[in-house]
């Protein structure tokens, strides 16, 4: 796929908020409305389909997806794979029986499902595609996405300067199946491994679960006397690990990163000094029910849209974060307003 076909909206688009709202490639509203306020696709149904649903992550995209519908007059049918391959294929056989007008997917196991993926594309239903890409040899309208190797590859660069380009360095990792855990690991280690004075000297598979990141932060605390900083590929992960260290009175010794800068526990982190900075990760729940609905107006859409995954620091968490309220601030689509 070359760059032409991946629509990138800026930084300055993903924040803007106000009454003129996020503009598609065409410069009209991404999602088409009548006079009267209607979009054609009240009353159309909506099959979600997700490999698991217990991470905040995936919860909040499950109630973008939902919500968002909602809103449209829409009807969603919602299926959790519960970390099962087999049973995400059998959820796909059954939205075709229930005869979705579209359908939704969010997969860690983009090849397990291929075969349910090829009935949808032979059925003609269309597919938005939220985060991981589908393998090839299966077809879709829309991936909802982030450049996630080059966010790496910018969290390493982070590293290296933070570290001065020598340290000890935790990486604790999510599902190993998933691509975007991988990308997340792999785009940071090009970079930190260019440089022979920065040392992981541990590598934990947490599954993106807090429990098992403070388990494994407890094992390399007790292996290692020095560490300099840990790189947990989610901000449960990372939070863990801040508890463990703690636990050890450590805590200080060392800097903390996560991704997706998604709940207030997090944000409040970042703004207390607890944690170092995030990426954000968009749920994607959201934009791809926007994107579903300008699909079934038979508009035009990108085939790839790919968001900015910007850099949460305590310099500009307020932009995500109210301290008052002690909430995360609601950000508006990135594909319109």
């Amino acid at each position: 796929m070359s760059k032409k076909d991946i629509w990138m909206p800026g930084r300055r688009e993903l924040l803007k908020v106000g009454s003129a709202g996020l503009a598609a490639a065409a410069a009209l509203p991404f999602v088409n409305r009548t006079a009267w306020g209607e979009t054609g696709v009240e009353g159309k149904t909506i099959g979600f389909t997700m490999s698991f649903s217990n991470t905040e992550w995936i919860k909040q995209m499950q109630r973008g997806v939902v919500d968002t519908a909602a809103k449209y007059g829409m009807k969603t049918v919602v299926y959790d794979a519960n970390d099962q391959p087999a049973k995400q294929v059998r959820d796909i056989e059954d939205l075709l029986v229930r005869n979705v007008d579209i359908i939704i997917i969010s997969t860690y196991y983009a090849d397990a499902i291929r075969p349910a993926v090829q009935e949808i594309n032979r059925a003609g239903i269309p597919i938005v595609v939220l985060s991981s890409p589908l393998p090839a040899g299966v077809d879709f309208n829309c991936l909802l996405s982030t450049d996630m190797i080059g966010t790496a590859r910018k969290a390493g660069e982070y590293y290296v300067k933070k570290l001065n380009g020598e340290g000890s360095v935790v990486q604790i990792e999510g599902k190993p199946g998933s691509l975007i855990n991988q990308q997340r690991g792999s785009g940071w280690r090009e970079v930190i491994d260019k440089h022979p004075g920065i040392k992981v000297v541990s590598h934990v598979v947490a599954n993106y679960d807090r429990t098992q990141a403070i388990r494994g932060m407890e094992d390399a605390l007790q292996a290692n006397p020095k560490i300099d900083a840990v790189y947990s590929h989610n901000d449960d992960m990372a939070l863990g690990a801040v508890r463990a260290a703690a636990e050890f009175g450590r805590e200080k010794s060392m800097f903390f990163t996560g991704f997706d800068g998604l709940t207030p526990e997090a944000l409040e982190a970042i703004h207390n000094g607890t944690l170092d900075a995030v990426w954000e990760y968009l749920p994607f729940g959201v934009e791809g029910v926007e994107a579903a609905v300008r699909i079934l107006q038979k508009k035009p859409i990108p085939k790839t849209i790919a968001f900015e995954s910007p850099m949460i620091t305590k310099e500009n968490v307020l932009e995500w974060y109210d301290p008052e309220t002690r909430k995360r601030r609601v950000l508006p689509s990135r594909l319109s307003l």
